[in-house]
C-alpha cells in the first residue's frame, strides 16, 4: 500500500514498518538471529500487530535509537519504560522507552501456527526466558566441546 496523498515512502525498513503499524496494519517478518531460541529460531516468521498494549511475556518489536529493529520478550513494565530480553540471552536489554515499541508478536507462523499473545504462551515464554540460558550454560560446562562436535 503506497500513500496516495503526496507523502513519500519512509526511507528505512524501521520507518516503513512504523508507518504500517501507525496505519493499523499487521506485518509478517522473517526474523534472524538466535536471541529468541528455542521458541523462535532464526528464520521464523512472526506476525506483528500494532493492536493491544504489550504485557509481560509478550514478544515485541522495538525500534532502537540506531534504527535497528529487535524482537525480544517483555520481562518488566513501567509507566514510560519497557525492559526486554532475548530468550537465549543471559542479560536483559536496557530499558526501552514505550514509544520505541512499535508492535507485538501475535503469531508464530509455520506448519503449526502458534498464537504468542495468549496467557499460556506468555507464561511458557517467560519460563524459557528465565531458564534456557542456564540450561545451555550447564550443558556446555558438562559436555566438552569436542564431544558436542562429534555428536552433531
Amino acid at each position: 500500500m503506497i500513500p496516495d496523498d503526496g507523502r513519500s515512502l519512509p526511507a528505512s525498513t524501521a520507518e516503513l514498518l512504523s508507518w504500517l503499524f501507525r496505519e493499523g496494519l499487521d506485518a509478517r517478518l522473517h526474523v534472524s538471529g538466535w536471541s529468541m531460541k528455542p521458541l523462535v529460531p532464526s528464520g521464523s516468521v512472526l506476525r506483528f500487530s500494532p493492536n493491544g498494549a504489550p504485557a509481560v511475556g509478550d514478544v515485541v518489536l522495538a525500534r532502537l535509537p540506531n534504527d535497528c529493529l529487535v524482537a525480544h520478550r517483555v520481562i518488566a513494565l513501567e509507566a514510560d519504560w519497557i525492559w526486554t530480553k532475548g530468550d537465549a540471552c543471559r542479560t536483559a536489554d536496557g530499558p526501552i522507552p514505550r514509544e520505541r515499541v512499535i508492535a507485538r508478536a501475535v503469531r508464530l507462523e509455520g506448519r503449526i501456527p502458534l498464537p504468542l499473545s495468549t496467557y499460556w504462551m506468555r507464561a511458557l515464554g517467560l519460563v524459557l526466558n528465565r531458564f534456557y540460558p542456564r540450561l545451555v550454560s550447564g550443558y556446555r560446562a558438562v559436555v566438552p566441546r569436542r564431544a558436542r562436535r562429534e555428536n552433531a
